[in-house]
Parts: C-alpha cells; sequence; structure tokens
C-alpha cells in the first residue's frame, strides 16, 4: 500500500511538471515583392545570435541578365548591409556553402570546366571572386569548402570524381582513391579544427559505406570500411563532441536499400564496435500515434520478440544535422514518403523542385512523422520521442521540423500551408500537445490569401524565422500581391504548477 501510494504521488507531481503553458509571438516581418517578370529564388542562412542572410537571385526572362543581391539583418530584422553581385554571362549557380565567417557560391557555365566561387564576409558583406577549371566536366552533387580550398564533388562517366580548387594559386587537383566502378558520393563534409576532409562513399555493388579521410593537401590519410549486406549506412554525418571525439552517425538499412531500419554511431578515435539501433528497439517511435494504436503495435512487436523473430521497420529517413547539447546531442529526423516522380533533367537553381534518390527523382513529398533522440557524450541513448506532422506535403525535400532548448524542454515546431504547428517534449515525454499558430501579415489591411514552400529555421534563443512565398490582399482590393516574405517567431514556456 505505502508503495502504491508513492507511485501515486509520484505520478502527480510528473503531471505538474510537465505542465506548461506556451505562447508563440510574431514578430518584425520583412518582404520582398515579386515580379512576374523576373525568376526570382531566396536562400536564408540563420547565423543565430550574429542576425540572418539572404540571398535573392534574379533572372530577366529575356534578356537573361542574372543578378545576385545578399542582405545582412540582425537579430531583430533590421538591415545591416547590403551587396550585390553580377555573375558573368554562361555561369549558372550551382551550390552554396558555409561556415561561421563566409558563405560560398559555386558557379559552372554550362557543358564546360569552367568554374567560378565567390565569398560573402558574412561580418562586413565585402566579396572575393577566383575563377578556374575543374579538368573535366563532372555532374557536381557537392561542394564544401575549408580555408582557402574549395573540395567539388560529383561524378564524370558514371564514377565518382572530388576536385580541390586553390582560391589562391587558381589551381586544381583530383583527390585519389576515388574514381571506382559502383561507387557513388554519399557525403562531403569537412573539419576546420583538425583540416581534414571526410568523403563519403557507398558502393552500390556490395553496398558498403566507405569513409575517407583526406589532408588539407589532398592526400589520402585513411580508409574505414563500414557495414555489409545486412546492416549497410546509408548516410553518415561526423560530430564533434567537445572538439575531441570524431563520431560518425547516420542511419542504415539492409542490403542496398534506401529505406532505413534504424540509426548507427561508429566512433572514429578508437576500434570500437559499430553500434546499431534498431527502430523497433526504441521505446517511443509510435508514439506519434494515438494511444490505443500505439499500444497495439508495441504489443505486435514485443510478442514477436519473444518468439525469437527478428523485427524490421522499413521507413525513408531525412536526417537533420546533429545537434550538441550540455549532455551530449540530439538527433532529430523525418519519416517521409516521395510522390510524383519526376524525369526532369534540369540543372543549377532550377533543381529546387527535384530530388534525388538513389537513382529517382522526385518532386512531391509526404511527411508522417518526425523521431527525436538524446544521447550522452560517450554515445549512449537517453531518450526517445516522436511526433505526428499530419501528413504534410511538400514540392521540396528539406528539413522540416525544427527544435529550440529551453531549460530541459525541447520545442519543435514546423509549418503547415500557413499555419506553424508547435509541441513540447522533455525527454521521453510529451508536455504539450500540437497547437497551431496562424501566420500574420504586417498590417491589420491585409490577409494572406495563399502561401506556397513555407518553411521555418530555428534561430537563436527561443526564436524562429519563417519564411516563403505568399499572395497578400489588401481589404477591398481585387488583386493580390505577390511576396517573398520572412518574420520572426519567439516561443516561450512557462511551468504551471
Amino acid at each position: 500500500m505505502k508503495k502504491f501510494i508513492q507511485y501515486i504521488i509520484s505520478f502527480v507531481f510528473l503531471l505538474q511538471t510537465l505542465s506548461v503553458a506556451a505562447q508563440l509571438t510574431q514578430g518584425k516581418r520583412i518582404e520582398f515583392e515579386r515580379n512576374s517578370s523576373l525568376e526570382q529564388e531566396h536562400l536564408l542562412i540563420p547565423l543565430k545570435e550574429n542576425g540572418v542572410v539572404l540571398l535573392q537571385s534574379k533572372i530577366e526572362a529575356y534578356h537573361r541578365k542574372f543578378t545576385l543581391d545578399f542582405y545582412k539583418y540582425d537579430s531583430t530584422l533590421t538591415q545591416i548591409w547590403k551587396t550585390t553581385f553580377l555573375p558573368d554571362e554562361n555561369f549558372d549557380l550551382i551550390k552554396t556553402f558555409h561556415n561561421e565567417r563566409y558563405l560560398y557560391v559555386l558557379f559552372k557555365k554550362d557543358d564546360k570546366i569552367d568554374i567560378g566561387v565567390l565569398r560573402i564576409d558574412f561580418e562586413t558583406g565585402d566579396k572575393t571572386y577566383a575563377e578556374g577549371n575543374l579538368l573535366t566536366n563532372i555532374e557536381i552533387e557537392h561542394f564544401v569548402v575549408l580555408g582557402s580550398k574549395a573540395f567539388i564533388g560529383g561524378k564524370y562517366n558514371d564514377r565518382p570524381v572530388v576536385v580541390m580548387f586553390s582560391f589562391f594559386d587558381k589551381t586544381s587537383k583530383v583527390l585519389p582513391e576515388i574514381h571506382n566502378n559502383y561507387l557513388i558520393i554519399n557525403d562531403l563534409d569537412v573539419d576546420e579544427q583538425s583540416e581534414k576532409v571526410y568523403l563519403m562513399l557507398k558502393n552500390e555493388r556490395n553496398c558498403q559505406f566507405i569513409l575517407k579521410t583526406y589532408s588539407y593537401e589532398g592526400k589520402a590519410l585513411n580508409s574505414l570500411v563500414l557495414g555489409d549486406k545486412q546492416t549497410a549506412p546509408i548516410s553518415g554525418e561526423i560530430l564533434k563532441i567537445d572538439q575531441k571525439i570524431p563520431i560518425l552517425m547516420g542511419n542504415y538499412a539492409e542490403g542496398c536499400s534506401q529505406l532505413s531500419l534504424g540509426i548507427y554511431m561508429q566512433n572514429l578515435s578508437d576500434d570500437s564496435k559499430i553500434q546499431y539501433i534498431n527502430f523497433a528497439d526504441l521505446k517511443n517511435f509510435f508514439r506519434f500515434l494515438n494511444p490505443k494504436r500505439e499500444e497495439k503495435i508495441k504489443l505486435r512487436i514485443n510478442q514477436k520478440k519473444q518468439k525469437g523473430k527478428e523485427i524490421k521497420l522499413r521507413y525513408r529517413l531525412l536526417l537533420h544535422d546533429l545537434i550538441p547539447t550540455n549532455e551530449g546531442w540530439v538527433m532529430l529526423a523525418e519519416i517521409f514518403y516521395p510522390e510524383y516522380k519526376s524525369n526532369t533533367n534540369a540543372t543549377g537553381w532550377s533543381t529546387w523542385r527535384n530530388y534525388r534518390i538513389g537513382n529517382d527523382i522526385y518532386n512531391n513529398f509526404r511527411y508522417s512523422h518526425a523521431v527525436i533522440c538524446g544521447f550522452d557524450k560517450n554515445g549512449k541513448l537517453l531518450w526517445d520521442n516522436s511526433v505526428s506532422l499530419k501528413e504534410i506535403e511538400s514540392s521540396e525535400l528539406n528539413a522540416k521540423v525544427q527544435i529550440t532548448q529551453q531549460d530541459d524542454y525541447q520545442i519543435l515546431a514546423y509549418p503547415d500551408e500557413s499555419l506553424i504547428r508547435t509541441v513540447v517534449i522533455r525527454g521521453n515525454e510529451k508536455a504539450k500537445d500540437l497547437e497551431s499558430f496562424d501566420l500574420k501579415t504586417g498590417t491589420e489591411s491585409e490577409k494572406i490569401t495563399n502561401t506556397e514552400r513555407n518553411n521555418l529555421a530555428a534561430w537563436y534563443g527561443h526564436s524562429f524565422l519563417a519564411y516563403g512565398y505568399q499572395s497578400v490582399r489588401k481589404n477591398n482590393d481585387i488583386l493580390n500581391r505577390e511576396v517573398f516574405y520572412v518574420t520572426k517567431l519567439t516561443y516561450m514556456l512557462k511551468e504551471e504548477k
């Protein structure tokens, strides 16, 4: 009886601590009028407390004049500087990359080996530009920068190639030990502290995942082969905890499938075994469902486990960048389903509507739920959770759910057409159920009539940036204004006892 009373007291205390009041406040909004005679695209780069940089590209429909405008705003969305760049004729914008100090923009001439790299200083807006060549006409898929060198990855004759281009002497060099049959580039990453380049490859013949490490000079340092046909990594990201321990983390599948079975971790500083975490072993993987359905699925899984059967849950997983925390890090991923297969062969920024998964290209996606896992600094799983995404659809395959932290609460938010939906969790528990907030225009005399490609980005503190394309109409007007908008959203929690 005494234990039962203690349990009831603990349960009531848990309910009290998980009861929180929440408020999402919309702050300043900035707009860019859209012109029907121009092809316009926008790229937003949040810089935490240092503000945000916006890249706007404009192409005149008839004269094909290409203009890039760069804007820097502070944490209140007040403009600090603006600078403009006019790319040389026949150069297309291919990729962008940024670190804490600079934004890099890669240009390439169509069907040529000529390239140009523009560097924008986040602090001052100063520009530097260097031109060179790729040595061979590769199809570019990856672009990173380390120091004064760009590393450009892609394929030539269906074989992987990575070219190292030096900004100082304008020379190019092909990285060794890559141009082989059956290999494709999975990802390209850099470590500024150790001045190393990480190249992740996938062998399509035996399904193995290969991590190659190169020096700043492009010398091959190490090669690590992971997985087999039963547990083959699909993706990888390198995270350094306390700037010391490099950890490779990603999702894995069976064979060469693109459907994930779970996530894996590999400590790169020792010879420890690769660690696999199956979706079926997560306690709250199905928490996004209603309680009855969740319990039914869990019961079915436990019954199969008791019979010694191996449980394999297969999903397409979009992994976010890993998020460092005081305890270790947080992994956030979204379960999605591709739709509307496309045969488009467009290049450059016109490919925003088409995304490659393996050898297939799609231009519409449906998201079912997000999975969140917390780890300590040794890679031990501390907690897991999941939230429903209400089967939202998007023409862009990108990270929808954004996360900020307040004390030990995790605030999750994502856009759904003209709404912003939020959920608050604390470890394994859900602290605040799904809420919806309407986006507003800057004035009471206007209303939003349509929203397209609405996105959200975690900013600094408890704030987010919502941005996208909207049709706005003033009261009693017949015509809409077409705008690209950016607005600040602040989410605050207050515990209720």
